[in-house]
């Protein structure tokens, strides 16, 4: 295949189609998957509106979890930062006040007392402390979002498991 210019068969589906209206099979299979007990196939019985539902609720997981990624990030930058600052913070403690201090503006550095300097990064660090609250509240709501957008999930595949005649609910 290779030889003649094609691409080789992925072995795994692109993201675009786990997640794509038009081929639900995989997106299906990948969530009742987690609810079977076996390696049987498990089929849903939907009609138009469930369909919709169904996609409303696949997109409302996504969305909760790129927020949740979201916060995440913030978090991780915020606390780097109110860490860097106490760290910068306790090493200007430890000189005079007379000291010559810089504080980098783009590509420049301004001589700047060690005072104004302290002060600035005290109001950085309670800045940051603030922020790490607030994003820590944030995102526990949103996990809090997102499990229940998933117990949902769940239930709506339950309920729209096709049983064949003869063949015991698998729970």
């Amino acid at each position: 295949a290779r030889l003649r210019g094609e691409r080789p068969p992925s072995r795994s589906p692109s993201p675009s189609l786990l997640y794509s209206p038009v081929s639900h099979r995989f997106s299906l299979a990948r969530a009742c998957a987690r609810l079977a007990m076996s390696q049987q196939m498990v089929q849903l019985e939907l009609d138009e509106k469930d369909k919709e539902s169904f996609e409303e609720m696949q997109t409302s997981m996504g969305q909760a979890r790129q927020e949740i990624a979201m916060l995440d990030a913030n978090l991780r930058k915020r606390t780097t930062e109110k860490r860097e600052a106490e760290l910068i913070l306790s090493e200007l403690s430890t000189m005079s006040s007379e000291t010559a201090a810089y504080k980098q503006v783009g590509k420049m550095f301004l001589q700047t007392p060690i005072d104004d300097l302290k002060s600035f990064l005290g109001t950085k660090v309670e800045r940051c402390t603030k922020d790490c609250e607030t994003l820590t509240e944030k995102r526990s709501h949103a996990t809090q979002a997102a499990e229940k957008l998933q117990e949902d999930f769940q239930q709506f595949i339950k309920e729209h498991i096709y049983q064949q005649q003869g063949a015991p609910a698998s729970q």
